[in-house]
């Protein structure tokens, strides 16, 4: 398996595994509704439009699949960036077999490249425990979900057994 960055060939191959990814193991966490707006919003078009402003990357098995998925994305400014991972989600089938955290060094790698101090992501509630695994601790300490249902947690990378708020 081989980690890349996003092509926009790719989009419609994303899409569908995104989709799969949010009916089969999100929909077990959310609503029918929340499920349903995410699998509209993760269109190819919206793929592309996204890889414009974001780095997306995609883990491909040795036969060509594409099994997983993740981008890093910058919601402060250029002088005070706020880097999360977002659209982290693998193949079913090929969850617990390394490729979340394949996806997730490499959005850590680009992190550090761009400077980043810290990164955040929003977890899943079926998804906390594999980002403590990672070193990722909830934002200030605090195990809450937030309006979406989400965990927020933080991971800070320049040193990352540290606690940050």
């Amino acid at each position: 398996m081989k980690i890349e960055s996003f092509q926009n060939t790719q989009a419609e191959a994303v899409s569908r595994l995104i989709r799969r990814n949010l009916l089969e193991v999100s929909s077990r966490d959310y609503s029918k509704a929340f499920i349903a707006d995410l699998v509209e919003y993760f269109s190819p078009e919206t793929l592309r439009e996204k890889a414009t402003e974001q780095y997306i990357l995609v883990a491909i098995e040795d036969d060509g699949a594409i099994v997983g998925t993740a981008a890093l994305a910058n919601f402060g400014s250029a002088a005070v960036p706020n880097y999360y991972a977002v659209s982290v989600f693998v193949m079913p089938e090929w969850h617990r077999k390394g490729v979340g955290t394949q996806l997730m060094q490499a959005v850590e790698e680009q992190a550090k490249v761009l400077k980043a101090k810290r990164i955040t992501v929003r977890a899943a509630m079926s998804a906390k425990g594999f980002y403590q695994k990672l070193g990722y601790k909830f934002k200030d300490g605090a195990e809450v979900l937030d309006e979406h249902g989400q965990y927020r947690m933080v991971k800070d990378l320049r040193n990352p057994n540290q606690s940050t708020t």
